[in-house]
């Protein structure tokens, strides 16, 4: 992973736009991309039985996006002329790995949700069918909220929209017929902010790990560790302050 994020091209790719919320989200699939590959997570089987729903369409998706990746990886080591091909051709197979993975799990659920139906209510088959239905499932941590017109919000983006006008509607100043002020401009400009890996990596180092944790609850022991990986933060900092 250390050796993915440092020989990844991040100002060609993830800095090339001039919209902070472009570059952001180009950051965000960036760095999911090796989370998916090299830090282990719930998709991976741990029995015979972790995943019924796996089918042979899923294992067929699996193995095409692998050897996308493998394609990519090569292409980029090698730097070929076709890596962005072999890049898009990953996204494409990652994205269609998920939408088999969403089909099966669904399919399975459609079929319990069959043999449900077929059950008498109440009776032991029909609790453990219906346990198997709701083990499929997230339960949200929040309740769905009401709007301001009676509907409910009941995703975790229509909660976080919700949330963000009521903090914007709660924050405006009522400054009456007041004009703003005119600030003189001062005919200078900021100088480039360079922000080198060395500095980065100086300043986490010097972390006091046996100090107490902050607001965020986050232990200082935990960047440390992180510094041990993050020669890619230097660029990927100073492009976040030439966008922003």
């Amino acid at each position: 992973m250390r050796h993915f994020f440092a020989s990844y091209p991040w100002q060609q790719v993830c800095f090339s736009s001039e919209n902070p919320s472009s570059c952001a989200e180009a950051i965000s699939d960036v760095v999911r991309q090796p989370m998916e590959y090299y830090i282990p997570h719930s998709d991976v089987p741990v029995g015979s039985s972790a995943r019924p729903w796996f089918n042979a369409d899923c294992a067929e998706a699996e193995k095409r996006k692998h050897s996308a990746f493998l394609s990519w990886v090569d292409a980029r080591d090698r730097k070929a002329p076709d890596l962005s091909t072999k890049k898009r051709a990953f996204n494409h197979a990652a994205k269609s790995y998920k939408k088999a993975l969403r089909k099966a799990r669904f399919d399975r659920i459609s079929h319990i949700g069959q043999k449900l139906s077929a059950q008498p209510s109440g009776s032991r088959a029909f609790w453990s069918l219906a346990k198997s239905v709701e083990a499929n499932f997230c339960r949200p941590t929040l309740p769905p909220l009401v709007r301001p017109d009676g509907t409910l919000a009941h995703t975790a983006r229509e909660k976080a929209g919700l949330f963000a006008s009521l903090f914007a509607h709660n924050s405006r100043l009522d400054t009456g017929s007041a004009t703003p002020p005119t600030l003189p401009h001062c005919g200078t400009s900021m100088p480039e902010v360079r922000i080198r890996n060395k500095e980065v990596l100086r300043a986490l180092c010097r972390l006091d790990v046996n100090k107490a944790s902050g607001p965020d609850d986050k232990l200082n022991k935990e960047g440390g560790v992180v510094s041990l990986g993050c020669s890619f933060l230097g660029q990927v900092w100073e492009g976040c302050m030439v966008v922003g």
